[in-house]
């Protein structure tokens, strides 16, 4: 039981620490009221990497958002507004934060 006990506490201590990077979720298609309809789990970031969360609005509606790992910091914060279409996106250092 010690043991158990033990290795919980040490792979807790991994994921929520920085063992090498921050755990955040993965998901290519994310629609409101539904969840997640592509979903690929989580990835891990590297050095210079955030979790990210791009959100699709059109006409003022939340459409869609895509969550996953930047490969650098200059995907974060970003607002890009075409006709009646805003895509902005928001980054975060935190496990799961994207979520």
């Amino acid at each position: 039981m010690r043991r158990f006990v033990f290795a919980g506490t040490f792979i807790l201590f991994f994921l929520l620490g920085d063992g090498g990077g921050v755990i955040c979720r993965l998901c290519n298609l994310s629609v409101p009221f539904h969840g997640c309809l592509l979903d690929f789990g989580t990835c891990r970031t590297k050095p210079g990497q955030y979790c990210i969360k791009e959100t699709h609005t059109k006409g003022g509606i939340h459409w869609y958002s895509v969550k996953g790992c930047t490969e650098s910091q200059g995907e974060c914060f970003k607002k890009i507004a075409k006709a009646r279409e805003i895509r902005s996106t928001h980054c975060c250092r935190h496990p799961l934060c994207n979520f």
